[in-house]
């Protein structure tokens, strides 16, 4: 996933556009670098180009509408911690640390209390305007070559999500 200079290669996108489930590339910042059309479907958060700590705290229809927001919150804050701890704090990170914590009473609030070892793996509900609740299990994939970049792929918890990403997947087929 990086070429060894820091930037994301095209193999990142291939990759998870060659996964059946819903899968997304996120780097130190938690911008997403690579996701399959499949994660577009399921949210609008897993898209190339979305900052996924933005899209938590500063999306202002997230926190109201968002199954269980204040765990994905929790987690979402607990994983930009984890990065900063991996990596050094350059001027992106402290400016994207610096917005979060001026615009996100939520956010100062959960950096503030010093966020709990972030999660690898989980559970999400998400709710999709055409398919209704989605129930996911997601696991989080690095490689140890490449610390920079973490692989997330989402899977079914349960029947009815199963149902509900094959109709996402027929929906991106036509």
């Amino acid at each position: 996933m990086d070429n060894g200079d820091g930037t994301t290669t095209t193999s990142a996108q291939d990759f998870v556009d060659a996964l059946a489930e819903p899968a997304v590339v996120f780097d130190r910042y938690l911008d997403v670098v690579a996701a399959n059309r499949l994660a577009g479907a399921v949210s609008a958060s897993l898209t190339v180009g979305t900052n996924l700590a933005r899209f938590t705290f500063l999306n202002p229809h997230v926190e109201d509408s968002v199954a269980g927001w204040e765990a994905e919150a929790h987690r979402t804050a607990a994983t930009f911690r984890e990065s900063l701890e991996q990596h050094e704090a350059d001027t992106r990170f402290r400016q994207l640390l610096g917005e979060l914590m001026a615009r996100s009473p939520a956010f100062a609030s959960e950096w503030a209390a010093g966020a709990d070892r972030a999660a690898h793996r989980g559970v999400t509900t998400f709710d999709n305007p055409l398919v209704g609740r989605l129930l996911l299990r997601w696991e989080q994939f690095r490689r140890q070559e490449d610390p920079e970049h973490v692989l997330v792929v989402w899977t079914a918890a349960d029947h009815d999500a199963a149902a509900h990403l094959d109709a996402l997947r027929a929906v991106l087929s036509r």
